[in-house]
C-alpha cells in the first residue's frame, strides 16, 4: 500500500517514491482505491522509544532524524515517567530510606518533555513524534538486608502509556515514589488522623510539663509518624505490605483510561526474572496472564526482540478475544510492537528492528493514536530493512459485497471470505509460514513462497455465534508478522424484510378529478439519504463505508499525508409538479402497490444496487425516464421514504423510492 507525506503539497509531492511513467499509475491507486482496506494508507512506526530524557543514549532530536533518514514515518516514545526505587526503614520508611533514582521524565518535567516533542515534530516534515511514557506501577519488598536477601519483586513490570493530554495528568500518574496527589486522601487518611492527634496530645503535654523526658521524645515521634503517613501519596499502594495482586496495575489503566489515554502492557515474558539495578536485587517473573487478570487495557506488545508465545493459538491473547466475544469483556485486546530501544548497536539495538505498521487516513499524530485505539495495526519483526508487508487483511461477505479489514468488525449474511496479499517490502526469494487464526484455533496453515495472495472462503463455521480472524506470517524467529483481529457477526439479513410486502385490496374506483390548471412548485433540494446501521457488537453502531470521491488537492501546507475521505453521492430528483383542482381539491388516485407494476427514473444516474443501501455495490446506473418492474417494499428507509426491491433486465435490485415515481403518474409529468 503507497505510503504518501501529504495531500496539501503540490501533486508531484504527494507520492514522492514514483516517479516517471510509475507517476500516473501511482496517482490511480491513491485517487481510485479497488478495496475497502485501500481507504487506509500504510505508515510504519516504532514504539517504546527511550532518548537522554531517561535511560536513552540519544536525544529527541538525534531519534527523529535517524528516524526519517531510515525513512520510519512515526516515532512512539516510551520514556520512564519515574525511575526511582526506595527502601526505607519502618516505621519511618518514608522519611530515613534509601533512593535508586535514573533520570526520568518527572525527574526532569514533563512540560519540558512534551514541549521538545512538539517542537521536534514540527522540525521534521515526515517523521511524526508522538510522547508516551512507561510505568512502573508497583513493587514489593521481600527480605532484609541482615539477611542479605533483600529484593524487590516486579520492578520489571511495565504499562506504557501513550496519548495523555498534558504535563499535569504525567504528573499525577499513580506511581510509587512520585509526586503529591490529592487522589488518595481518603484512603490514606485514617493513619494520618491517628498520628496527628497523637502529635497534638504529646504537643499539650509538653507544654503542660508534664513528664518531659517522655513526652518531648514522644513528641517528635508522632510528628514523624505523621509526616511519614501524610495523605498526599502518589499510590495508594505500599510496597512493604507484600504483594498486592492486580490491583496498582488496574488502578493505572483506570486513571489513564480516564484521561482518554492509551494503555498498553509491555515486555511481559521476559526470559530471567532476575536483574540488578545498582545494587539492588530485582525480581519480575514472566506475567502473561495478566492479560486475564485486568480490564480496559488497549493492547500488548505481541511483537519483540524474540517470538511472544501469547501470540500463539489459543494462548492468553485468544482468551482475551473470546472473551470479549462472549460479552465478558467490554472491549477487545490489540497487539502492537516495540522493542525497548536505548542506544544503537547496543546490547542488539537497533532502532526499526520491530516495526507497528497503521492503517490511517491521513498521517498524523491524531490518526496514529485512532488506529492504535482502534486495531487497525500490524506488529513486524525485521533485521533489516526487506520487512514483511501484509498489503491487505480483509474478511468479505461475498453475498452483501461488504467487506472490513483490522480492528473492524462485519456484519455479515454469508461464509465469510478471507482475503489476504503479503510480500516482502524489497522482493526477492522468501517462503514464509501463513497461519490463519479463527477463535483461537489454527483452521489454516500454509508454507507460501512470496509475494503471496489468498481468497479463502470459510465455509467451516455454523454462522450463529460471532467469530474473529487474525494472521502470522513466519520466516524466521527474527523476521515474521503478527496481524489484529477481524470480528464478524452473523445475521439472517441485513435490514431488509425477506418476506414480500402483502398487497392491498384494490381501492374503491374513484371519478377522475377535473384538471383546471397545473402550477409547478419549486421543489427543495432532497436530502442526502442516511445509510442504514446495523448493531456491532460493542453496542456501537458500524460505520457504513460510503462511495468515494475524488479529493482537490489543496494548496501547499505544512501538514502530513492525507487520504481521500469517501462522500456519499446521491442523485437529487427533479422538481416535483404539484396539480391544483377547482373548486375543491381532491386526492389522486391510489396506485396499487402490487408486484409488477412499473416505476419509472426521475434523474439521471440513479443507481441500482445489490442491497438496500448506498454502502452496497452497484449493478448498473439508470437513466432518466428507464422503467424498472417493481417486485417489493422493504423496510428500509431513508428520509421517510423505503428502500424498493426491483427487476430491470431480468436483473433483481434495489432502487430508492425517493428517485422514481409510479408509472401510473406519468401524466402529472406531462
Amino acid at each position: 500500500m503507497i505510503r504518501l507525506p501529504s495531500f496539501t503539497y503540490p501533486i508531484k509531492k504527494l507520492i514522492p517514491r514514483c516517479s516517471g511513467a510509475m507517476f500516473l499509475l501511482c496517482a490511480l491507486l491513491v485517487f481510485f482505491p479497488s478495496s475497502a482496506s485501500a481507504l487506509y494508507i500504510q505508515i510504519d512506526g516504532v514504539a517504546d522509544i527511550k532518548s537522554s530524557f531517561s535511560e536513552g543514549c540519544s536525544s529527541i532530536t538525534d531519534i527523529a532524524s535517524q528516524a526519517e533518514r531510515q525513512k520510519i514515518d512515526v516515532v512512539l516514545f516510551g520514556d520512564f515517567a519515574r525511575n526511582s526505587i526506595e527502601f526505607g526503614v519502618k516505621p519511618l520508611e518514608r522519611i530515613f530510606k534509601d533512593i535508586h533514582q535514573g533520570p526520568s521524565v518527572l525527574d526532569r518535567g514533563a512540560g519540558g518533555y512534551l514541549s521538545e516533542i512538539k517542537d521536534n515534530d514540527r522540525k521534521f516534515e515526515h517523521t511524526l513524534l508522538i510522547p508516551g511514557v512507561e510505568t512502573i506501577p508497583f513493587y514489593f519488598w521481600t527480605g532484609s538486608n541482615y539477611d542479605k536477601n533483600l529484593t524487590a519483586h516486579n520492578w520489571d513490570k511495565h504499562l506504557l502509556v501513550f496519548g495523555m493530554p498534558s504535563a499535569q495528568d504525567y504528573e499525577q500518574l499513580p506511581l510509587p515514589n512520585s509526586n503529591l496527589s490529592k487522589k488518595y486522601t481518603q484512603e490514606l487518611l485514617n493513619n494520618f488522623i491517628v498520628t496527628s492527634v497523637l502529635f497534638m496530645l504529646t504537643v499539650g503535654a509538653v507544654y503542660k510539663g508534664y513528664l518531659r523526658k517522655i513526652t518531648v521524645p514522644l513528641m517528635l515521634l508522632f510528628a514523624l509518624l505523621a509526616v511519614n503517613n501524610h495523605p498526599f501519596q502518589s499510590s495508594p499502594y505500599n510496597a512493604y505490605d507484600g504483594d498486592q495482586g492486580m490491583e496498582p496495575y488496574q488502578n493505572l489503566i483506570d486513571f489513564t483510561t480516564s484521561k482518554g489515554a492509551l494503555v498498553f502492557w509491555n515486555h511481559m515474558e521476559a526470559t530471567t526474572g532476575i536483574s540488578q539495578k545498582d545494587t539492588l536485587s530485582l525480581e519480575t517473573l514472566p506475567y502473561p496472564d495478566d492479560l486475564l487478570k485486568t480490564q480496559n487495557y488497549t493492547g500488548f506488545q505481541a511483537v519483540g526482540d524474540q517470538p511472544i508465545v501469547q501470540t500463539n493459538p489459543g494462548q492468553q491473547w485468544d482468551q482475551v478475544l473470546m472473551e470479549y466475544l462472549d460479552g465478558n469483556r467490554e472491549r477487545p485486546v490489540w497487539g502492537f510492537g516495540s522493542n525497548d530501544y536505548l542506544c544503537e548497536n547496543q546490547n542488539g539495538d537497533s532502532l526499526g528492528s520491530v516495526r507497528t505498521v497503521f492503517l490511517v487516513r491521513e498521517s498524523s499524530n491524531d490518526s496514529v493514536l485512532d488506529a492504535m485505539r482502534k486495531g487497525r495495526m500490524y506488529a513486524v519483526r525485521q533485521t533489516d530493512t526487506n520487512r514483511l508487508s501484509l498489503d491487505e487483511f480483509v474478511v468479505q461477505d461475498q453475498k452483501a459485497g461488504n467487506q472490513v479489514t483490522m480492528g473492524e468488525e462485519l456484519v455479515a449474511t454469508d461464509f465469510p471470505t478471507v482475503n489476504m496479499k503479503l510480500r516482502s517490502v524489497q522482493g526477492g526469494t522468501k517462503t514464509a509460514q501463513i497461519q490463519i487464526i479463527r477463535n483461537g484455533a489454527l483452521v489454516k496453515e500454509e508454507t507460501v513462497s512470496l509475494p503471496y495472495d489468498l481468497t479463502w472462503r470459510d465455509v467451516g463455521i455454523d454462522r450463529v455465534k460471532p467469530v474473529y480472524y487474525r494472521v502470522k506470517a513466519i520466516v524466521s524467529p527474527t523476521d515474521h508478522l503478527v496481524s489484529n483481529p477481524i470480528f464478524v457477526k452473523f445475521v439472517d439479513n441485513i435490514g431488509v424484510d425477506v418476506a414480500s410486502a402483502p398487497a392491498p385490496k384494490p381501492a374503491p374506483a374513484r371519478p377522475a378529478p377535473v384538471m383546471k390548471k397545473t402550477v409547478v412548485a419549486p421543489a427543495a433540494p432532497a436530502a442526502k439519504p442516511k445509510a442504514p446501521r446495523v448493531a456491532m457488537l460493542s453496542g456501537a453502531s458500524s460505520p457504513a463505508p460510503p462511495t468515494l470521491s475524488v479529493p482537490t488537492p489543496s494548496p501547499p501546507q505544512k501538514t502530513r499525508a492525507t487520504v481521500p475521505v469517501p462522500k456519499p453521492v446521491m442523485s437529487e430528483p427533479p422538481p416535483v409538479k404539484t396539480a391544483v383542482k377547482e373548486p375543491a381539491p381532491q386526492k389522486l388516485p391510489v396506485v396499487e402497490l402490487t408486484p409488477g407494476k412499473r416505476l419509472r427514473v426521475m434523474t439521471d444516474g440513479v443507481e441500482l444496487k445489490k442491497g438496500p443501501g448506498t454502502v452496497f455495490p452497484n449493478i448498473a446506473k439508470l437513466r432518466k425516464g428507464e422503467e424498472v418492474n417493481f417486485v417489493r417494499r422493504t423496510n428500509i428507509e431513508l428520509n421517510n421514504k423505503n428502500w424498493l426491491v426491483v427487476k430491470h433486465k431480468n436483473r433483481s435490485g434495489y432502487i430508492w423510492e425517493g428517485v422514481v415515481q409510479w408509472a401510473a403518474e406519468r401524466g402529472a409529468d406531462e
